[in-house]
Parts: structure tokens; C-alpha cells; sequence
């Protein structure tokens, strides 16, 4: 069975709900196994919010880590104390692991292969390859990493708030994409911004936590999609069967601007992602994963 790292900002964005809703479903299925969520954006209720969701999903026994240190980033939180205060949860900021942590014990007893996908910010990944322990465990027992970020539209150049959102994100980016070992494909902003899911048309009940959260960020007619397509792009693991052509080369962001760029390489061991279906298509494949 394939095993699956999350790394998820759960920062001001409903799109990471429904992503995990659909991580969290696959698991179920025996699609993949979920070994555990890295949470790298830290607000008062995170922990407590991923939890609820968590435990809305029958999965409170998955594993959570939290960079404690992630709180610069920003933005007002939409859903994470209603969340918390209206579904059960027993899990708090304190009592929880850091995401490094968490990822490099997973990755030291688990047997590989291991894939990432990351949702959120890149400071936790980065911070696992920049020690020598770290970039070994990676080099062993990770096989691939899927990312939703970047913006790719202009010929591989642009900015995306994953990448630039600040200091951290874009230093943190900067290394990444420079020294981490293995392949990466990265579907972009300019892939999900016009593909719009999650809103009324999937029919969710008014207890299901997924129709709190996205009510809480004012989207109940639904939002853009950019990490729900990321888990079905991880989960296909294929692009082109996922519903993509891809653009492969050697990516990197300027630390400085957080401005990603991409050089063409047929051996380039980096590649974004390009759709070849309609949006409707790829709404209407997130909307029957998050129904009720």
C-alpha cells in the first residue's frame, strides 16, 4: 500500500479541509495509508480545529505535528475556532509535536517507499534536508513529492502564496527546490484558481464539519481548488491519467521575491502540471469525494 505524508498550512483557506477530507476518505478506502498530517502554520486553534476534523472523520488516532515557531505568516483564520468549539476534540497546540519531528520519526520507522504531499508552506521540508540525518531518511525511503504551489502560467515564472507569502516561506522555498534529492511535481495557482468545488452542490448536511468550515470562510457556493486537486492528482499518481500534461525541468524561487522560475529539462527531476479537461470536469470528480 502506498504511505502518504500530509503537510497542510489549515492556515486561512478552506481549500485544505477539503483536501484532507479527501486524503482522509482515500485512506479509508485503502487507497493509500495516511502515516500523519504536518501542520505548518500555527494559529490558536489550529491544532484543536485539525483535531475535530479529524475525529469528524473517524481518524483521531492519525498522527499530528505542528511548527509551533509558524506563526508569522499572517491572515485571520475563518473556521478554526468555530470548528473546534462545535466539533469534539481532545488535542491542543501544546500537546502536540513539532512537524519535524513528527516527520523525521515517521520516516525512521516506517518502511519506504514514503511519498509527501504538501499543501502549505515549505519550511518544514526544508528544515528536514538541512540536516545530513534528515536528507539520508529522504534519500532512502521518499519516493516523490507532490506540491501544490507556485504559479507556472508565464512560461514557468510567476508568484504563489505557498512560495512568497514571507521571509520564512520564500527562504525555506528557495532551499527546497534547490537541494532536495528526489523528484517534485507541482501543480500551480494558475491550475485551480477557475476550478470551483465544495460549495452547495455537494449536498452537505448541516453537521458535516466540512460544510461549517467552508460557511465560515464565506464560500458556500464554493471555492477554488487548488489542494483538493493536488490529493487526486497525488492519489491518481499519474498526471496524465490524473487529467494533465506536464512540463518538466529544474524549478527554483528567487529567497528573496519568493518569484518561482523553470528551465525546460527532459531530465529535469522537477515538473509542473498543465489541464487538459474542462474545470467542470475536475470540480465535479472533488465534489463526489466531499459529499456527505
Amino acid at each position: 500500500m502506498r504511505k502518504i505524508i500530509l503537510g497542510t498550512d489549515w492556515w486561512t483557506d478552506c481549500d485544505d479541509a477539503a483536501a484532507l477530507r479527501i486524503a482522509c476518505r482515500a485512506h479509508k478506502k485503502g487507497l493509500w495509508q495516511l502515516l500523519g498530517v504536518s501542520v505548518n502554520a500555527c494559529m490558536g486553534y489550529t491544532i484543536p480545529s485539525v483535531d475535530a476534523f479529524m475525529v469528524s472523520e473517524d481518524l483521531w488516532r492519525i498522527p499530528l505535528g505542528l511548527d509551533h515557531k509558524a506563526t508569522g505568516f499572517g491572515g485571520k483564520p475563518s473556521y478554526q475556532k468555530s470548528l473546534a468549539i462545535h466539533f469534539s476534540n481532545s488535542r491542543t497546540n501544546d500537546g502536540t509535536p513539532e512537524a519535524l519531528d513528527l516527520c523525521r520519526q515517521i520516516l525512521e520507522q516506517e518502511e519506504g517507499p514514503i511519498e509527501f504531499v504538501e499543501i502549505g508552506y515549505p519550511q518544514v521540508l526544508a528544515g528536514l534536508i538541512s540536516s545530513e540525518e534528515g536528507m539520508e531518511l529522504v534519500r532512502r525511503k521518499v519516493s516523490h513529492l507532490w506540491m501544490m504551489a507556485g504559479n507556472w502560467e508565464n512560461d514557468g515564472r510567476g508568484r504563489e502564496n505557498n512560495f512568497a507569502r514571507s521571509d520564512v516561506s520564500r527562504r525555506a522555498a528557495a532551499h527546497l527546490l534547490k537541494n532536495y534529492p528526489g523528484d517534485i511535481t507541482f501543480l500551480g495557482w494558475e491550475v485551480g484558481s477557475d476550478v470551483i468545488s465544495g460549495g452547495h452542490e455537494t449536498g452537505l448536511d448541516s453537521r458535516d464539519a466540512l460544510r461549517t468550515i467552508f460557511e465560515a470562510h464565506g464560500s458556500v457556493n464554493g471555492r477554488s481548488s487548488w489542494d483538493p486537486m493536488t490529493i487526486l492528482l497525488a492519489l491518481e499518481g499519474c498526471p496524465e491519467r490524473a487529467g494533465y500534461t506536464t512540463v518538466r525541468g529544474w524549478a527554483s524561487v528567487d529567497p528573496e521575491t519568493g518569484e518561482n522560475s523553470f528551465i525546460r529539462d527532459e531530465n529535469g527531476r522537477h515538473r509542473y502540471v498543465v489541464k487538459t479537461r474542462p474545470d467542470a470536469q475536475y470540480a465535479d470528480e472533488i465534489n463526489r469525494w466531499l459529499a456527505s
